[in-house]
């Protein structure tokens, strides 16, 4: 006899990016795949007609609640959003991961991982003045330190290009926080850089930031708005952006509110250039505050300006798993999987959704949390499911 089964659903292969009908059983915390015998179990979970899911990975977002001025929730942010894996975008440094490690990470019912700030001393926003990038604080050994000491749970080194915290600099910090993840991969560790691109200062242009970027690197933020975009005059993208993603170079979303607009979405879309990974960037302040909102909300806006259904699934599932090096713990329902599991309803809308700069566009699918399951326990049920 099984824990759980769960009938009837509409099952996501991440792996092929396709549904299939069928069952999922749920047995000590794994998933096993029914074999065509009569599955009785303790719990049945009836999905007729519903999307049962990888759990979702929401991989750039802030949670570091009890330590910084920008922490969302884990708990409250995740579960409800049928997000059972995360990944905190970089918001503590050496000086400061322990802490959040502490107090938020071991905390949170929703498995948690993080990208390491370049900087020492972490993100610094909402302060006067964001974080230093000089490359001559950046403190390899103190870096190596929390890498050793924190393995399974660092996933890559995060550098942040904007004129915030380059001044001067140029170049010059992403070409040392490069280093630093070379040596750091030479001794075993999964350790890509994670690229905050923004306003650009003068002396840094799409082109030398796109070019320097290595195969699993992650660029986040790529249909931002301001400065240099990837986009040239004729709406067409940087050449060296797509060459680039040829060199396997990850293309994150990263939502968040002022990290995109709806114009930059539809032109990316009319060319195909469609995002590997869709992570929430979700703050503090954007908590369930629109247009942000959610990791859901952003994954029904790329709905409405037109990426496919199942491209938009593969960027919460597999694609990150793979991109943080997890691929063997989260995004796949697959037997012997951690049972971390969402089911969703997926209807159709023609709710108006907005961006940041006041652009509209008709939604056309909504995507409804129904239960959030973690390692085989139900952490969020909807009342009416």
């Amino acid at each position: 006899m099984y824990d759980i089964v769960i009938k009837n659903g509409i099952l996501f292969d991440s792996e092929q990016g396709n549904f299939h009908a069928g069952d999922l059983c749920v047995q000590n915390g794994k998933i096993v795949m029914p074999q065509g015998e009569r599955e009785e179990a303790k719990t049945i979970i009836d999905a007729s007609g519903k999307y049962v899911l990888p759990g979702f990975i929401d991989e750039h977002l802030h949670l570091d609640l009890y330590g910084s001025l920008i922490g969302a929730n884990g708990d409250t942010v995740c579960i409800p959003n049928g997000i059972t894996t995360a990944c905190d975008g970089g918001t503590c440094g050496a000086s400061n991961f322990p802490q959040f490690y502490n107090s938020n990470i071991i905390r949170y019912e929703a498995n948690v991982y993080s990208y390491l700030n370049v900087s020492t001393f972490g993100n610094k926003s909402l302060c006067l003045h964001e974080e230093n990038h000089d490359p001559n604080d950046f403190r390899q050994d103190l870096i190596e330190k929390m890498f050793r000491k924190y393995s399974g749970v660092l996933r890559g080194l995060k550098v942040r290009m904007c004129k915030g915290t380059l001044e001067n600099y140029g170049m010059s910090a992403l070409y040392r926080a490069m280093e630093i993840s070379k040596h750091l991969q030479k001794k075993g560790y999964h350790c890509p850089l994670v690229i905050h691109y923004d306003d650009l200062p003068d002396n840094v242009t799409v082109k030398d930031l796109f070019q320097a970027l290595r195969k699993g690197d992650i660029a986040a933020h790529i249909y931002q708005t301001k400065g240099e975009t990837i986009f040239l005059e004729d709406g067409t993208i940087h050449p060296a952006v797509r060459e680039a993603r040829t060199r396997g170079v990850l293309m994150d979303d990263c939502h968040g509110r002022v990290h995109w607009s709806i114009p930059n979405l539809k032109m990316a879309v009319k060319q195909n250039f469609l995002p590997d990974i869709v992570s929430s960037d979700t703050v503090r302040l954007s908590e369930y505050v629109r247009p942000g909102f959610s990791l859901l909300y952003a994954l029904s806006m790329l709905s409405a300006v037109g990426v496919p259904l199942e491209k938009i699934l593969q960027c919460v599932t597999i694609n990150p798993a793979r991109a943080l090096g997890i691929s063997e713990m989260a995004g796949i329902l697959k037997d012997g999987m951690p049972a971390d599991i969402t089911i969703l309803d997926i209807v159709d809308t023609n709710m108006t959704l907005y961006d940041n700069y006041g652009n509209d566009v008709v939604g056309n699918k909504l995507f409804v949390p129904l239960l959030t399951m973690i390692g085989g326990r139900v952490a969020y049920r909807q009342i009416y499911f």
